[in-house]
């Protein structure tokens, strides 16, 4: 019997996110002369698509039937030349929900369009967002062109990184125009500009509430959260479910933020909390395909 892993393939492209800057991107499927439901993943802040064994966990996708596509968006500080370095920083300063909304449109567009060979069934395009990614994706979701979402340690505003500021240092980023967090794992001072609160501030009633897109959720929707996360309270994830009764919950016991993931991820297999997610999201996506 032919290996299953020899079969796995992943092919590395660009699309034209907002304003035409150029996203890295990437699929991993395995070649099928049938149509094959695709899932598209948004990283969160601080991440890009190779981040912790992503391609891990796209290969553990694409043996279970689907198009895993990962793409770095066009103002996460990453560039195609360098798709694992904070290496623009003036496009990570100007980063913000409505730039990733496009971006995802745009990658979208390109799937749709069959810029590509991949086998891709139209109606089975799912939404898949770690972290603030969680949020991107469930801001998105509305569109026609989305079967089902899947949020993995998403909050539950659009308020990240300041969601527990206090007033101090609210204060001090209005006034500087920027404030600079520090990366633990880089050690980089990554300058967040205050041009995304003042998005929030205006849109936070329409394009940017959660809470309006949650409650008017009419696709299949999985809400994965690690009880022990460090991040993202575990509050966040009962807060969404709240909003939207007729999601679905998935409580990954013994496991934070990450789901026991870090960068680099050196091992060949999966630790064991995100095996545990993966294969929750898979066991939804089928139910949906069945």
């Amino acid at each position: 019997m032919e290996n299953t892993l020899q079969k796995v393939k992943t092919e590395v492209f660009t699309v034209a996110g907002k304003n035409g800057i150029p996203m890295a991107a990437d699929a991993t499927y395995i070649k099928s002369e049938k149509a094959m439901p695709v899932i598209i993943y948004a990283h969160g802040i601080n991440g890009f698509k190779d981040w912790g064994g992503m391609d891990l966990i796209a290969q553990e996708f694409a043996r279970q039937g689907f198009i895993f596509v990962k793409f770095n968006f066009s103002h996460n500080g990453t560039t195609p030349a360098h798709p694992m370095e904070f290496y623009d920083l003036n496009a990570y300063e100007n980063d913000n929900y409505l730039t990733r909304q496009q971006d995802l449109s745009c990658l979208i567009s390109f799937i749709e369009e069959e810029y590509h060979d991949w086998p891709v069934d139209h109606d089975a395009l799912h939404l898949l967002g770690h972290s603030r990614g969680g949020i991107d994706a469930l801001l998105f979701a509305s569109d026609e062109r989305i079967a089902s979402l899947v949020t993995w340690s998403a909050p539950a505003t659009a308020q990240t990184p300041w969601s527990k500021w206090d007033s101090e240092k609210m204060d001090l980023w209005k006034n500087n125009g920027v404030v600079y967090l520090e990366n633990k794992r880089t050690h980089q001072k990554l300058p967040i500009g205050f041009q995304l609160y003042e998005e929030f501030k205006s849109h936070k009633n329409n394009l940017l509430n959660t809470e309006k897109a949650a409650r008017e959720m009419q696709k299949p929707w999985l809400i994965a959260h690690g009880e022990d996360d460090e991040a993202v309270f575990v509050k966040e994830a009962y807060q969404l479910k709240e909003w939207q009764p007729q999601a679905q919950v998935a409580l990954i016991e013994n496991t934070g933020h990450t789901f026991d993931r870090r960068h680099p991820w050196e091992a060949s297999k999966l630790p064991e909390a995100s095996q545990k997610v993966v294969a929750e999201t898979i066991r939804f996506l089928n139910k949906i395909k069945s």
